[in-house]
């Protein structure tokens, strides 16, 4: 042995110590390592998402092969904070399991969440990390009403248009008194424009709030305060004649203006025009309308043909008989033109329309015999104040 290592030189001696403190060196590097065993993870989360809520915050995480999973453990505040979860009862199976669980009293503001899980033996996953944020009075207090674009009224009801909504907007709540003095609410979904508020009281107002979440899928939807709307529906209301029918007519020449039916189609463009074909018919002229059903009226708004004065004075009657020869109709306004096409009458509220579903409009005479021409009839029904 003497022999061997004489053999060796200097150098080689040296090169051999340094090669056996490095390796023992490399030991103690692992050595805290593996001293007590091989190290064991349990199964992290597969995937998870943290869903807004007005002071709270909904975990949803998703497991896959994790029978094992003892708890799962959850940390916001730089780790201060945590939630410890229990699986649902049974535990997680061998394939995908999905856990929901609200973290309740998280003050307002933008969290990083760091998720663990620990497995019944004690082991534990690698961290997973997310991010969630809580709403509650700060995000409230930037919130708006809807703004009301204009309000109208008729027999069907109060109808509102609205302006489009604001960031978030899920949805308006309308309150309001009907005809029987009752309370009503109708829900405006975001992406609706008009919203009828059917039996509304004419000349009543209306208060409504604005639902909003400040993020998709939120858990939680944040309300404005009911607020009065300032202006109140008009105590003034028009008849919805969408189901009207125009029934008859002394005579007509519907290549001229339409015919009967533009009586109620609402375009001043259009209009009836005595008969004029093959020989003019004679006054008086007339038109029976049925209005379905009858009307407490309480003014009639007329419409003669645009830039045209032929027509002149006005009758109407009501019957519960279509017959316009039948003797049954009573009179209930009349009125002659004067200068423009409108010609507006006021009904006293001692006069009885509603004595029939049936209204005859009358023409007796003309500033041009024998010709009339008619555009447009409204009525109207008026609350009392």
């Amino acid at each position: 042995m003497n022999k061997i290592y004489s053999n060796l030189t200097p150098f080689a001696v040296s090169l051999l110590c340094m090669i056996m403190f490095a390796c023992d060196g490399f030991m103690d590097v692992h050595k805290k390592y593996i001293e007590d065993g091989e190290i064991i993870y349990a199964p992290k989360v597969d995937s998870m998402l943290f869903v807004a809520g007005r002071g709270r915050i909904l975990f949803n995480g998703w497991f896959y092969s994790s029978p094992n999973v003892k708890t799962v453990d959850i940390y916001w505040n730089s780790r201060h904070d945590s939630i410890i979860i229990s699986p649902p009862e049974g535990g997680f199976s061998s394939e995908r399991d999905s856990l929901s669980v609200i973290i309740q009293n998280i003050r307002e503001g933008s969290y990083t969440f760091d998720v663990r899980t620990t497995d019944n033996f004690g082991h534990k996953s690698l961290w997973k990390s997310s991010f969630g944020n809580s709403y509650d009075s700060v995000y409230l207090s930037r919130l708006s009403q809807r703004r009301v674009r204009e309000q109208s009224i008729s027999d069907k009801g109060g109808k509102i248009i609205w302006f489009s909504g604001g960031d978030g907007l899920m949805r308006v709540e309308v309150r309001y008194k009907t005809v029987s003095n009752d309370s009503a609410t109708v829900y405006v979904p975001a992406d609706e424009s008009e919203t009828l508020c059917e039996n509304l009281k004419a000349g009543s107002k209306f208060v409504y709030r604005s639902l909003y979440i400040p993020e998709e899928h939120s858990i939680d939807t944040f309300a404005t305060s009911w607020t009065e709307y300032a202006t109140p529906f008009s105590t003034v209301y028009i008849y919805d004649r969408s189901d009207w029918e125009v029934l008859s007519v002394s005579d007509e020449t519907a290549s001229d203006g339409g015919g009967k039916n533009t009586l109620i189609d609402n375009d001043l463009d259009s209009f009836w025009h005595s008969q004029w074909e093959g020989g003019d018919a004679p006054l008086p002229h007339w038109a029976v309308i049925d209005m379905k059903s009858p009307k407490k009226i309480g003014r009639i708004e007329t419409y003669r043909r645009k830039g045209n004065d032929n027509s002149k004075s006005v009758r109407y009657f009501v019957s519960s008989s279509p017959d316009a020869g039948d003797a049954s109709w009573t009179e209930i306004a009349s009125g002659t033109f004067s200068s423009g096409d409108k010609l507006t009458i006021d009904i006293p509220e001692s006069v009885d329309t509603r004595a029939g579903r049936y209204l005859k409009l009358l023409l007796p005479d003309s500033n041009r015999e024998p010709f009339t021409s008619i555009a447009e009839i409204y009525l109207y029904g008026i609350e009392e104040e």
